[in-house]
């Protein structure tokens, strides 16, 4: 096995070795609030590192940002998710396009060669777009991953591209949870 594959394979296993340890701690709603409440810096360091680690597998984004909602105060909240989405687009990205991006060019038909190169024109209007559209969708972080779409692009259009509906969530979610359970 090459160099570069085994070292690909170690960043895999450590990659879900950490997934697997932040899935099976139980944590209680009310202490893990009140522990990121009273952690201060580490709380909020705590919190940013989960959004970003557990979302590119699949936790949905909205559990982090409603959760941000309801436990700081709705501007906190919004730049806490905001830093948290782009983590998290980052590590799915970066993932991506370590593990698989190789593997995925090399086996690509001919016919999307085209689209790949529009995409690395592109890039920050299709991933603004998208971001607007499909928020903060697992699969299409990957697939920016594998393309030809730069990382610098992907980033700004994911910055300006979160914005609106982390905002909207952030205040409208956050409320709307608080209502339900009664806060």
């Amino acid at each position: 096995m090459a160099r570069p594959t085994r070292a690909r394979i170690v960043v895999g296993l450590v990659y879900l070795a950490l997934i697997i340890a932040l899935l099976v701690l139980d944590i209680d709603p009310a202490e893990g609030r009140a522990w990121l409440l009273e952690s201060g810096t580490w709380g909020l360091l705590a919190y940013i590192a989960a959004f970003s680690l557990l979302q590119p597998v699949g936790m949905a984004s909205h559990l982090f940002v409603v959760t941000a909602a309801l436990v700081w105060d709705p501007w906190v909240a919004l730049a806490l998710s905001w830093v948290g989405a782009l983590g998290a687009g980052s590590v799915a990205f970066g993932f991506a396009r370590y593990v698989g991006r190789e593997w995925v060019q090399q086996r690509m038909p001919p016919r999307l060669h085209r689209w790949d190169e529009r995409l690395a024109e592109r890039g920050f209007r299709t991933v603004l777009v998208m971001r607007l559209l499909l928020f903060t969708f697992g699969p299409m972080q990957l697939l920016f991953g594998v393309s030809r779409v730069r990382y610098v692009p992907f980033l700004v259009a994911s910055a300006v591209g979160l914005v609106p509906m982390l905002a909207i969530e952030t205040w409208l979610g956050g409320s709307v949870v608080a209502w339900v359970l009664g806060g």
